[in-house]
């Protein structure tokens, strides 16, 4: 889990108020790494990323944290036995300290702590140097990149798609079944040796006798087949679906059917979550007002997030579209 690439990749919100700010994350999350097969514990995942915003040569504060690279501040991880949080590591820049707990099994002053950069987390440093545990958790991050576009913006290429398949390769034939429920046209999906090396997408399409490739889809099917096989392994393996803007290029029935999967206990019996964005306020009723939360920015530009949950006043048995529509959940546009 190479986290430089992605730490350099933070960058602020760019007023001049906000610029100088340290980004921080916290994340909850339950998983066994502990006690592997076991059942799964609370854990809670802490990073702070900044940037130094010494200005020079006149520039502006913005321009000279741009060109300062990102390093990181704080990151510790948690986990909470008998309820209390008790942390696993924990290193801050302010004294450049690490620690770690004994089930790292790693000693204070371990040499292998002196490996951390300041740009990298402690748990990539440690699994490449292969800490049990740090690779068991480090596992688990790459898996969640398997079923989320946030890198791909949902349009996986080949090479991808069939490094998913290799992983799973139960996945392609469910995924084809799927396939023909949103495009009737559709009677199938293999993945065709082309040559001595090469490996492709194939689709058979009633009344047409050549098979068709991935990239002669329209669309919609192209982007359906590239979040099939990411929903798929978060709902059979990793636990944990993320997509930006899920409704792209997709009809709003596949996308309340997708929902629907993480509702149902026969698909979703390994209770894996589905966080996603969407434009299409047509979603809103297949809702509880606990999955849902609102977007919008201020006059100054900033974004800020509350849940449906916290609207007062607003009732459990309420349909959300209406709600949304009168202005009752806020995040309606201003246009003109």
């Amino acid at each position: 889990m190479d986290q430089t690439k992605q730490i350099a990749n933070v960058v602020p919100f760019l007023s001049n108020r906000c610029a100088a700010a340290p980004t921080r994350f916290s994340i909850d999350l339950e998983s066994d790494w502990l006690a592997p097969g076991e059942n799964p514990r609370m854990f809670r995942y802490l990073l702070e990323v900044k940037r130094e915003n010494e200005s020079s040569n006149g520039s502006s504060v913005i321009e000279a944290l741009m060109r300062n690279p990102a390093s990181i501040g704080y990151e510790a991880l948690l986990h909470f036995p008998k309820g209390r949080p008790r942390r696993l590591f924990e290193r801050s820049a302010s004294d450049n300290s690490i620690y770690v707990a004994p089930e790292f099994d790693m000693r204070p002053g371990d040499d292998r702590l002196k490996a951390v950069r300041n740009d990298s987390s402690v748990i990539s440093t440690l699994n490449a140097l292969n800490v049990e545990l740090a690779a068991r958790i480090a596992a688990s991050f790459n898996g969640y990149l398997y079923a989320t576009n946030l890198d791909s913006s949902g349009k996986l290429n080949d090479s991808t798609l069939i490094e998913m398949f290799d992983i799973a390769p139960q996945l392609l034939e469910r995924i084809g079944v799927e396939l023909q429920c949103s495009d009737l046209g559709i009677r199938g999906v293999k993945l065709a040796e082309v040559g001595t090396s090469t490996r492709t997408f194939r689709f058979d399409h009633k009344g047409i006798e050549e098979s068709i490739p991935l990239v002669w889809e329209s669309d919609g099917t192209q982007r359906l087949f590239g979040l099939l096989p990411q929903i798929g392994l978060a709902l059979d393996d990793t636990g944990l679906a993320i997509f930006d803007d899920i409704d792209n290029r997709l009809h709003v029935e596949i996308v309340s059917e997708i929902l629907s999967w993480f509702r149902s206990r026969q698909r979703n019996q390994q209770d894996a979550q589905l966080l996603v964005t969407s434009h299409n306020v047509g979603l809103l009723d297949d809702l509880e007002k606990e999955e849902v939360f609102i977007v919008e920015k201020d006059t100054d530009g900033v974004t800020h997030v509350h849940g449906a949950q916290d609207v007062a006043g607003l009732r459990r048995d309420a349909r959300l579209y209406p709600k949304y529509r009168a202005g009752v959940l806020g995040g309606i546009p201003k246009i003109g």
